[in-house]
């Protein structure tokens, strides 16, 4: 019931998305006594703007029914429709169809964001309040517990109603329980990586026959085995491994793909790159640039160019991570971090080859080689080239932990595709806007969702609603 409904919703906000952009467009051409428009002779305006609008909303998960904040909603439709009129724009000053004067047609695009925006604005505060929500179970090992549902339990990302519960797996009675009454009154169980894989196998078996979705939380080791082939010797089937990659093809398109967009950008940041240099020179001391030692594909050491956000001396005592508040970052260089400018440099990296514009962060030598030693699988993401921007950058927070970027790096690698790609430097415009993706290391705040103690002690609590107090 609730992915019908979900899909429903969906289905009917794509239809309303359609309506109010064909809306606008003939409000524009009542308002300008446009012939063309309402005479429809220019649809292909229309058309073309409306399905690169609803391209960018897929591209932004706006069809993917589930509470957002209206703030997000109102940065996702502004930049998909943005970027719809520039490839408009630019498809108009190429082929000169020339059935509109340009400035009615810039009016019918604002007319039609304008609409869109209030639209989504009114959907997303209908989808947080009236939406289809999940009933949520996350099952977890009492003993051994997972950061990842614990993360899960506190996520932001709400839409669900949902119960975290930690499971005594010695206690038969308490296991039947779940087994038998619980798995029934939830659309979706989160099975954490702590439990047994026998208990977890009985669980999705239960939860299969019941028609209840399962979410099992990825660790390294499921996500590098994603892929493989099935084929036979003999009755025996086998499944055939291979590290993890992107083929010839690929590697080919990805770096046309990385020199295209690096020199469209270095054409249109030019100006941002003089400002930028500016205001750094005028604030402080030192450099505008700054050069450091970084890994790439196959841990190959590169330097990586970036504009100067620190004091000149901000290592003089060891190279050291941000943290939040850090005294040495200059007040314009906090302005350039917020808005992510001071990582245009690299698009130079991009030309040079060193560098692809998706793909895991540039770490450092210092770091990295320590990383490797207590990270497992650490060295995996140096399966590709480093990035200007990144899966991890993107889903992660910049105080998100190394294991945890880790895990999204991986999947970026195993999910490679060119779409994939778009999509991630679409979401990169997005979180300029957001401020948690640029905070610094926060130990307070991370030593208290580590703490175990803590976790258990809400037992008692959570204990209640599965029938009473069982030990």
């Amino acid at each position: 019931m609730i992915n019908i409904k979900a899909k429903f919703w969906g289905f009917l906000i794509f239809i309303f998305d359609l309506v109010f952009s064909a809306l606008g467009y003939f409000l524009c051409g009542i308002v300008f006594k446009s012939e063309e428009i309402l005479s429809g002779k220019a649809n292909l305006y229309y058309f073309i703007f409306a399905a690169l609008v609803v391209f960018f909303f897929f591209l932004y998960d706006l069809y993917k029914v589930k509470t957002d904040k209206v703030f997000n909603a109102a940065v996702s439709t502004t930049l998909s429709v943005i970027f719809a009129a520039v490839c408009v724009i630019l498809a108009e000053s190429v082929f000169s169809w020339q059935k509109l004067p340009i400035r009615v047609l810039a009016a019918s695009m604002g007319f039609m964001y304008v609409l869109l925006l209030c639209w989504r604005t009114v959907t997303a505060f209908l989808v947080k309040n009236f939406g289809p929500k999940k009933k949520c179970l996350i099952l977890e090992n009492m003993n051994t517990t997972s950061r990842l549902a614990r993360k899960l339990k506190y996520s932001s990302n709400t839409g669900r109603e949902t119960t975290y519960y930690m499971i005594d797996e010695t206690n038969k009675e308490e296991v039947d329980a779940i087994l038998n009454e619980k798995i029934a009154e939830y659309d979706l169980i989160f099975i954490s990586p702590a439990i047994s894989s026998d208990l977890a196998q009985k669980i999705m078996s239960k939860a299969f026959i019941l028609d209840k979705e399962v979410g099992v939380l990825a660790d390294l080791d499921s996500v590098s085995t994603f892929h493989g082939v099935i084929y036979q010797i003999d009755d025996t089937p086998v499944i055939e491994k291979h590290g993890m990659r992107i083929n010839s093809l690929q590697r080919f398109v990805k770096r046309a793909f990385d020199i295209l967009f690096a020199l469209l950008m270095c054409a249109i940041c030019s100006p941002l790159f003089i400002v930028c240099a500016i205001l750094i020179k005028i604030d402080s001391k030192g450099p505008v640039f700054y050069k450091q030692k970084r890994y790439t594909i196959h841990k190959k050491i590169f330097e990586v160019y970036k504009f100067r956000t620190m004091v000149n001396d901000a290592e003089k005592n060891g190279a050291q991570f941000a943290a939040e508040n850090d005294p040495r970052i200059t007040r314009v260089g906090r302005v350039l971090r917020a808005l992510r400018l001071d990582e245009l440099p690299q698009l130079f990296n991009i030309l040079s080859g060193s560098m692809s514009v998706v793909g895991p962060r540039p770490e450092r030598p210092v770091f990295a080689d320590e990383f490797s030693k207590n990270v497992k699988n650490y060295d995996m993401r140096f399966s590709v080239k480093a990035g200007l921007t990144g899966y991890a950058q993107i889903y992660g927070k910049y105080n998100t932990r190394v294991s945890d970027k880790i895990l999204m790096d991986i999947i970026y690698i195993v999910n490679y595709s060119v779409l994939l790609d778009i999509k991630i430097i679409l979401l990169t415009g997005k979180t300029m806007f957001v401020k948690s993706a640029t905070e610094g290391f926060d130990e307070e705040k991370d030593t208290e969702m580590l703490s175990d103690e803590k976790e258990k002690a809400r037992r008692e609590e959570t204990l209640q609603s599965f029938g009473g107090d069982k030990k």
